[in-house]
């Protein structure tokens, strides 16, 4: 369509390409990225052949459906819909105007480079979605989906001995509780199920917030006898001294997007408050799959389209990816307050 933007060169096909690669590239890796690394697999089903053959998933259930529900159609439909990732954004009849209208050369070139922008976001948004589910499967050892009348739970089988829970009365929010005690114990814990220490323990600032006004932890310091807490250097200090493994505290907890069915803006739980996990960098993957719009292969993809009717341009992000613990013992859960 003449008056769209598939016959600008920034638009076609290999320089879309070209612009994924370099903002993948270019996008600053997070913490749940570098414990669940990136793999490609060219299974068409590929998200449903991981749940039917992966030991260490659990299950799924969908709505109207009775355990087990391995084979049912609606559910298997639901798991693509879980790993179907894709944004878009549509150019309006008024934008097209603009652009089609611009005076010089250097209004157009502006206006291009800001549809450039907006492509490179959208590729951004895909990596961000990956990154959201892969710190759920880490923080929850669980996978939720409740949209389109479909409901998966996907359990990854953490060992239970690796779910611990303290009392209130008897948790962090004591500021004399042996906190040191309790991660010791865990930490061998953790030794004794896979022969080897986790790499970090993750918090939330809550949590550390606890830690270090701990009596336990001052004492430990070597702060004056009337000092009330340490500093994230000196707790770092404390429980190195002791063996345990670094501390990363968590800051993005919560996952706020628009459900694109609704219209509505959903705030989703991604690492809860209270908790404080052991986790390795062998704990498992995440898998991209193969999609339509990238001709079958795996990876992300920008498709750009004029349409009629009414007149607009579309450029969308696509991509197929779902994350899976590979080794559930790898992860250790401990629930130290009461929210």
């Amino acid at each position: 369509m003449a008056n769209g933007i598939t016959q600008l060169e920034e638009f076609q096909q290999p320089v879309l390409k070209g612009l994924v690669d370099a903002t993948v590239e270019n996008v600053i890796p997070s913490f749940a990225d570098e414990y669940l690394q990136d793999e490609q697999i060219f299974s068409p089903n590929f998200t449903y052949d991981i749940f039917k053959a992966n030991p260490s998933i659990a299950g799924f259930v969908g709505y109207g459906s009775e355990p087990p529900v391995m084979d049912r159609d609606e559910v298997a439909k639901g798991v693509g819909e879980v790993a179907k990732m894709g944004h878009k954004y549509i150019m309006t009849y008024e934008e097209l105007m603009a652009l089609h209208q611009a005076k010089t050369n250097d209004e157009t070139r502006a206006i291009v480079d800001r549809l450039v922008m907006k492509n490179s976001k959208l590729v951004e948004n895909v990596k961000k979605l990956a990154s959201v589910s892969k710190l759920q499967a880490i923080a929850q050892g669980t996978f939720s989906y409740d949209r389109n009348k479909v409901k998966i739970n996907v359990d990854y089988k953490v060992p239970e001995d690796h779910k611990i829970a303290l009392t209130s009365g008897n948790d962090w929010a004591e500021a004399d509780h042996d906190v040191i005690g309790d991660l010791l114990e865990w930490n061998e814990k953790y030794i004794e199920s896979n022969g080897k220490q986790a790499d970090l323990i993750l918090m939330t600032r809550e949590t550390q917030a606890l830690l270090l006004k701990n009596a336990v932890i001052v004492a430990e310091s070597g702060r004056p006898e009337n000092a009330t807490r340490v500093n994230a250097d000196e707790l770092s200090s404390v429980l190195g001294a002791y063996g345990l493994p670094a501390i990363k505290v968590i800051t993005e907890r919560f996952n706020v997007f628009v459900d694109d069915h609704t219209g509505e803006t959903v705030r989703q739980e991604l690492f809860p408050v209270n908790r404080v996990v052991f986790v390795s960098k062998e704990v498992g993957k995440f898998y991209y799959g193969p999609t339509l719009e990238n001709n079958m292969k795996p990876g992300i993809v920008l498709l750009a389209e004029d349409l009629r009717q009414p007149i607009r341009s579309v450029v969308e992000a696509h991509a197929a990816g779902f994350p899976v613990i590979t080794t559930p013992s790898l992860l250790l859960h401990a629930d130290v307050f009461t929210p």
